[in-house]
């Protein structure tokens, strides 16, 4: 299939991911459905294909509408629940899995055939489900919100060192999948003879496979130069750099004055270890103690079972949950407060919550790693603090507490921010370009 980009047809676009909403799924979830929808206001016809966990029986699919987008949720309760990669199962398991994976591929093709399929994050139909797209001759592009198409841990961190990874080789990811992630070199090592006898070869097996979609794939975009970069020579067909920018919506016209009281700072990523939630609880406690006056605001999941940790820290007035916000709550979320932080453990591919902030006027804190450097002038309009390094994170802090003036002064360095709407212009040429490269 050859399309003139002169004749702008309107396309069939199948978008694969783990989650859409209202599930939870971080910014990519967000970034995949504010995609979805403006692709669909400018005429295309959109299908996405996500999975659930309920107790339904396993591989089957509900179906739904989120206005005139079709979103089929496909039941795989025990990858939802227990292990979204499939990384505890052995080879023939996985196997078995890939088989009922593709026949549900098949199913949903036989009256649907798109023009063009992308995939996001797409465990836990994983690489089986692609490469049976694959099979049938559809153009196939991924979508970098992390590094899933070369990375099995997601964020490029090295096993079992924990430092940020420069890219995949074979001994690397080997070593990765291997070694288990403990935390420790010297572990890791002697635990290395116990654990290839134990996996056998599946780690090997799903690495391959792994390998094989991404000679496949014809195209891969991302939003930030540093995933572009680490996708160069990895990925076939285009590989292109394209800034999202977020959705703008309902953003307020001014920002209201500043209410009396002390600093508030807000996290958005609620109790998720990866996200630095307990680096950022030990920093708020460490704080406390030198008897500085601050508040810490939280939004996002798992906090009902983590009321108890505040009262154990001796933050409970302090710090304060808000449960998970929709949508539209979420302007009025970041209205609640002075500074936002981001302490994630792994490196981000890009940080989306930090261009939500600073369309509220708010800067950041965050670590200098992957995506989020090229949002954060650092002593311009944020602050950056070296990853995993909690100490400075506690002194970055700190500084805003004791000179509130310095956030107002990283405000109103600010960028302007760009809007999804207008940016969606540009995934749409990035479809044509890989239907006219042959794509199809």
């Amino acid at each position: 299939m050859s399309l003139m980009t002169t004749d702008r047809p309107k396309l069939k676009l199948w978008h694969i991911a783990e989650t859409y909403p209202p599930g939870y799924g971080g910014g990519a979830t967000v970034y995949m459905r504010d995609v979805c929808r403006y692709l669909t206001e400018r005429g295309h016809t959109i299908r996405v294909l996500c999975t659930e966990g309920s107790d339904a029986e396993p591989y089957t699919i509900r179906t739904e509408h989120d206005g005139p987008i079709r979103v089929d949720r496909l039941n795989l309760p025990y990858f939802k629940r227990q292990d979204p990669g499939g990384w505890q199962l052995s080879k023939s398991e996985w196997q078995a899995h890939g088989k009922r994976i593709a026949k549900v591929a098949d199913d949903l093709m036989q009256n649907w055939t798109p023009d063009l399929v992308q995939f996001h994050t797409p465990y836990p139909v994983d690489e089986e489900f692609l490469l049976r797209i694959h099979e049938r001759g559809l153009p196939l592009v991924g979508m970098s919100h992390c590094a899933w198409t070369i990375c099995s841990r997601l964020n490029l961190l090295h096993s079992p060192s924990g430092e940020a990874c420069s890219g995949p080789s074979k001994l690397k990811c080997l070593s990765c999948l291997y070694s288990h992630y403990d935390g420790s070199k010297v572990k890791a090592a002697a635990k290395l003879p116990w654990r290839m006898l134990k996996l056998g070869t599946y780690p090997a097996f799903r690495l391959g496979r792994r390998d094989k979609l991404r000679r496949a794939i014809q195209g891969q975009i991302s939003y930030s130069e540093y995933m572009t970069a680490a996708h160069e020579g990895q990925v076939g067909g285009i590989n292109r750099f394209v800034p999202l920018g977020i959705d703008l919506s309902g953003t307020p016209s001014e920002r209201l004055p500043r209410k009396d009281g002390p600093l508030r700072f807000g996290f958005m990523a609620g109790f998720q270890p990866h996200k630095g939630i307990w680096d950022l609880l030990d920093t708020a406690a460490a704080l406390a103690k030198k008897g500085l006056a601050f508040e810490v605001h939280i939004w996002g999941p798992h906090q009902d079972e983590n009321q108890v940790v505040l009262a154990e820290r001796g933050l409970s007035e302090r710090v304060f949950l808000h449960g998970t916000f929709s949508g539209d709550e979420k302007w009025a979320a970041f209205a609640a407060i002075d500074v936002l932080v981001m302490a994630t453990t792994v490196v981000e591919a890009y940080g989306r919550v930090v261009q939500e902030a600073a369309a509220m006027g708010l800067p950041t804190i965050a670590p200098a790693v992957g995506g989020i450097i090229e949002q954060i002038r650092d002593e311009s309009d944020g602050l950056l603090y070296r990853f995993r390094d909690r100490a400075h994170l506690e002194a970055q802090m700190e500084r805003v507490i004791r000179s509130p003036e310095l956030a107002g002064e990283l405000a109103r360095n600010l960028r302007p921010v760009l809007e999804t709407r207008d940016a969606v212009t540009s995934v749409e040429q990035f479809y044509y370009d890989i239907l006219n490269q042959g794509g199809g």
